[in-house]
């Protein structure tokens, strides 16, 4: 997953039921997240294993930025 911050505000992006493992280029050594914070104007790439079937919540942890449309749900089958 690439994620992409074209804003001011930084946002931690947070997947529920699963790790996110954070692309830095030192090779096999990424770091594991369940939050990830994404700077203004940065582009972050994560490696996802989809391996816990159900309805997920993917969002912003800032209240405010979930409660403006930063939250979704990811359905794993």
């Amino acid at each position: 997953m690439i994620l992409v911050n074209d804003s001011m505000m930084d946002h931690p992006i947070h997947l529920h039921g699963m790790w996110m493992e954070l692309e830095t280029g030192a090779g096999e050594y990424r770091p594991r997240k369940h939050t990830i914070s994404v700077k203004p104007g940065e582009r972050v790439s994560a490696l996802i294993t989809a391996d816990a079937p159900g309805d997920w919540a993917f969002h912003c942890h800032l209240l405010y930025h979930m409660d403006a449309g930063m939250f979704r749900v990811v359905s794993v089958v």
